[in-house]
């Protein structure tokens, strides 16, 4: 695979004749053996060591580490055989690649798709009720039976001198593998026909990614080799590495005073919500590169989400009165209109752009150039149409009423698109959305407008929304990015692909193994074992206790606030230019991952702000190498923790990165 000469400068120096490989042998084995490394570190990490959560932020941790430690030794092959060095171009795969298998693991997919349909029957009591009021409405084919107390065996460990009854899986797999697929075809059919209005005409500026392309760069004058050489970096290396190897010394002897970092909370007044006083290393690092409007509209909207939180509690409106910002029903409902709208505006500023792809699916012999793109707008339109009615079917098939099916599917998809605008734009490691598209659907049309039968399937489809960071869209949208004017792209298209494939099979292989000889009701701290008690005891609740059209209180006319806001937000910022607050801030105002790391978000506004304000932009790229050593000991040192708590603290892990 080559790049051409017309992209020297974004690739750093090829010559007018020459042309750079990316897709080869090499870089593909690498990016396999990078992912299957973080896979198994992500799952082994949670489920095993009980220890850090590295795969809830939108460049996880579980890969971030390979990767570096990639570039590194990357950087030591240059010097040593230089023939055997990855070019950046073939890093750029592996970032491609990694980014999309890493959304997979655990708390992406995987770990709630087993976790939900392992525990549908196996929770099941007396007490609960489910076997009454929802085991009619899960098809024999949607989740493995209890026969034999074979999910007891998956849950509890498999008895001595007996084997794992793989064969229950295959059928429910195999139909949730196609739903999966089908889903994740779709939002990548979306990613691909918005790359170009996206990455070229509105020039959004992907930081995370742009955190990613900075370590590639590998070459005797290429970014990461001139950072590690920087006194910057080496200095805020040292401070993470001390700190965490101190908290380390903590673990065997009293005589090292554990230092808390990533915890404390305090109230600015009695009744307003807890504010999160958590340094977190990782946020801080990943948002120095964030924008600076971007970073000040989000801590502000946090603290305005607190403000209106408190007059909440104060005046004793239940829907949003709460201790915690995301735990304020009204807050998420304005953030899920906000989302919603930025979705629809993204769509909207894009309708020239569609206007060329829908001429190009239907004559395909037009001028419109869809030469760059991973699919061909033609393959993009149609595939995304098809897959959703491949979607709707299955549902359809499973149990859901047709007009839910049509009312869940655009929530489900607008939020993917919005939050995967807002990580394009924000560059922040910990975005959410608070309000699941399967929970709106049922405080949109309250359940007693909706069957129990709809009510059960609605629930099966929290496996989407998992730790609420968008399903695949949000890692696609990266990838995409990071592989941008590569050449030969539909060849790029098929290894993302294969990565998001060899993610899924290794991770619920693993998980299967790891549930069946240790017993899933005894892994992790998230645990197999909460998500199908969650799931379905909820669907219980609001089948008992019927949620009224338009939510409790009404609650769900708080997107409609969302909504109006934003829009005036956002016009404000077109017709006034020097309009300080980015709109994007609402949309991401009271979810848990912002919220929790605030004080980080803070912190590097403050340091971004002063640095730009003394020097501009020559003294802003002269500290990076100060951030660029946070995030690489934070990396290093939960490795690090990982490999004692191995040794030392078997099942009884250190959580030493979360947020």
């Amino acid at each position: 695979m080559a790049i051409p000469t017309e992209y020297q400068d974004a690739w750093g120096g090829a010559s007018e004749a020459s042309e750079v490989r990316a897709v080869t042998f090499r870089s593909v084995v690498v990016a396999l053996v990078v992912i299957v490394v973080s896979v198994l570190w992500d799952e082994w990490m949670t489920y095993y060591m009980a220890g850090s959560n590295i795969s809830r932020s939108h460049f996880p941790l579980a890969f971030f580490f390979p990767f570096f430690a990639l570039a590194v030794i990357n950087i030591g092959l240059r010097q040593i055989k230089p023939g055997w060095a990855l070019t950046r171009p073939e890093l750029l795969i592996v970032l491609a690649m990694g980014l999309v298998a890493i959304a997979v693991p655990y708390d992406g997919i995987t770990g709630h798709l087993i976790g939900v349909l392992a525990g549908v029957f196996y929770f099941a009591t007396p007490e609960n009720n489910w076997a009454f009021m929802l085991h009619d409405y899960v098809p024999s084919w949607l989740a493995p039976q209890n026969t034999g107390g074979a999910m007891v065996w998956f849950f509890e460990g498999v008895p001595a001198g007996q084997s794992p009854p793989w064969g229950l899986w295959v059928v429910p797999l195999f139909w949730w593998t196609c739903l999966i697929g089908a889903l994740a075809f779709s939002v990548f059919c979306i990613v691909v026909m918005l790359r170009k209005q996206w990455i070229e005409n509105e020039r959004l500026t992907y930081p995370l990614v742009q955190v990613g392309e900075l370590i590639t760069e590998t070459e005797s004058e290429g970014q990461l080799t001139q950072i590690l050489r920087s006194p910057l970096f080496w200095v805020g290396f040292g401070i993470v590495m001390t700190l965490k190897m101190w908290n380390v010394g903590s673990y065997f002897t009293p005589a090292f005073s554990f230092i808390p970092m990533e915890g404390g909370q305090f109230r600015l007044y009695p009744d307003f919500p807890f504010l999160i006083r958590r340094v977190s290393f990782y946020a801080l690092g990943f948002g120095y590169f964030a924008r600076l409007d971007v970073l000040f509209s989000v801590w502000v909207f946090v603290l305005l989400s607190g403000f209106e939180v408190f007059l909440f509690n104060r005046f004793g409106y239940t829907p949003g009165a709460a201790d915690r910002q995301w735990l304020s029903e009204a807050v998420g409902w304005q953030s899920l209109g906000a989302i919603m709208f930025l979705a629809f505006w993204s769509l909207w500023m894009a309708r020239g752009h569609f206007k060329e792809v829908w001429r190009k699916a239907f004559d395909p012999s037009c001028e419109v150039d869809d030469s760059q793109e991973l699919l061909s707008y033609r393959t993009a339109l149609f595939g995304f149409f098809g897959a959703q009615l491949f979607v709707a079917a299955w549902l359809i098939t499973a149990g859901m009423a047709w007009w839910v099916v049509l009312t869940f599917l655009p929530i489900a998809l607008l939020t993917f698109l919005g939050i995967s605008r807002v990580v394009a734009e924000l560059g922040l490691v910990y975005v959410y959305y608070k309000v699941q598209p399967y929970s709106a659907v049922l405080s949109i049309w309250g359940t007693p407008t909706i069957e129990s039968a709809s009510v059960t399937l609605l629930q099966f489809m929290r496996v989407f929304s998992s730790i609420a960071k968008g399903f695949l869209m949000p890692a696609f949208t990266q990838s995409v990015r990071a592989v941008d004017r590569v050449v030969k792209p539909r060849r790029i298209a098929g290894m993302i692909w294969g990565a998001v494939g060899l993610g899924f099979v290794l991770s619920i292989i693993n998980t299967l193994y790891l549930g069946y000889t240790y017993g899933a009701y005894n892994l992790g701290n998230m645990g197999l074992h909460k998500a199908a008690p969650a799931t379905f005891n909820e669907a219980v609740r609001v089948i008992r206790n019927p949620i009224p059209l338009g939510g409790k209180g009404a609650v769900a006319k708080w997107a409609i606030f969302g909504v109006l806001a934003m829009a005036a937000l956002t016009l404000v910022r077109y017709w006034v230019p020097w309009w300080p607050i980015h709109p994007i801030g609402l949309a991401v105002q009271g979810n848990y991952g912002v919220t929790k790391s605030v004080f980080s978000i803070l912190l590097a506004w403050a340091a971004k702000g002063v640095l730009m304000r003394i020097g501009g932009v020559q003294l802003y790229n002269r500290g990076k190498p100060f951030f660029i050593g946070l995030l690489a000991a934070q990396a290093v040192s939960t490795a690090i923790v990982f490999l004692i708590d191995s040794m030392w603290f078997p099942r009884h892990g250190h959580n030493v990165h979360n947020y």
